[in-house]
């Protein structure tokens, strides 16, 4: 499954990232290197350690809802473009600690678990060797803290630099509600029934309380299939997939944002943009999430 684009989830517990130190910055802004850019969901802006650390031992700490954290997301180094990614130092080990938040907000150690890193660009997904649940007996959730380890020296530059981190939660089916079209073809679990329109059409999901991460297009071996879609969640950005000339179940994947994948406040728009043929036939629409919070 392709990585997807999430939501920050409105309770105390989500509220973003912390480091343990960052590069001060007059020009850009002073929190232009501080955690919060690993978590933006920007390659070209990254959370940069000062010149005179040590780069290992440094930490991001990032707040996470309930759940259980199956794999962690990490752009190894500053992935603006090739260049910058080789002058600066990369990660190449992290320690990873889970703790859950206590109904008293204290933390609590889950687990911890250590990662390598490979030494390219892009987003690598490093699965956890077992599940680690976050906040299972509380109201809040938890923190994943990620510490580095080890790195790959830069060509140039001695401080270490990381263009994105995210946690990545065990998934399960959803039910959210379309509001702006009637087609119970798309949710009836029925190959049989099939919904048909044309390229321009566009559904608005709304979550009701599930934490979106994942969407999936399952066509019609009589009609024209979807090929380019768009997808927009609120006002955080979009994304674009394109989807193979097939009738089977084909998901999709929103990005992580905020430090982790799941969407519960916004809206989701998705936009057919073309087709496979002259029209476009959906016989299913279904959703998966990474936890459900009653509204």
């Amino acid at each position: 499954m392709l990585p997807l684009l999430a939501l920050l989830v409105a309770t105390p517990a989500h509220a973003g990232a912390k480091a343990s130190s960052f590069q001060p910055e007059s020009k850009k802004g002073t929190n232009f290197w501080n955690a919060g850019s690993a978590i933006d969901g920007k390659p070209e802006t990254a959370w940069s350690l000062p010149g005179e650390s040590a780069n290992r031992g440094e930490w991001l700490l990032l707040d996470v809802p309930k759940g259980d954290l199956e794999k962690i997301g990490i752009v190894a180094g500053w992935d603006r473009d090739a260049e910058t990614f080789t002058d600066y130092p990369r990660v190449k080990q992290i320690r990873v600690d889970v703790y859950t938040l206590d109904n008293d907000s204290a933390d609590q150690l889950v687990g911890s678990e250590t990662l390598d890193v490979a030494d390219k660009r892009g987003m690598q997904i490093i699965p956890l060797k077992s599940k680690l649940k976050i906040g299972a007996d509380s109201f809040f959730g938890g923190r994943v803290k990620i510490t580095v380890l080890d790195i790959y020296d830069g060509q140039d530059f001695p401080n270490l630099r990381i263009s994105e981190v995210a946690a990545f939660l065990a998934e399960m089916d959803a039910t959210p509600k379309l509001t702006n079209v009637e087609a119970p073809e798309l949710s009836d679990a029925s190959p049989k029934t099939v919904w048909k329109g044309a390229p321009g059409a566009s559904f608005v999901v709304d979550p009701q309380g599930w934490a979106l991460s994942a969407i999936g297009f399952q066509g019609d071996k009589g009609a024209g299939r979807a090929k380019t879609i768009k997808v927009t969640v609120g006002d955080r950005g979009e994304q674009t997939f394109t989807l193979n000339d097939k009738p089977d179940l084909q998901w999709v994947s929103l990005a992580p944002f905020n430090g982790y994948v799941g969407s519960t406040i916004d809206t989701v728009t998705i936009t057919v943009v073309d087709s496979y043929g002259a029209d476009v036939g959906l016989s299913e629409l279904k959703f998966k999430a990474t936890h459900f919070e009653p509204l």
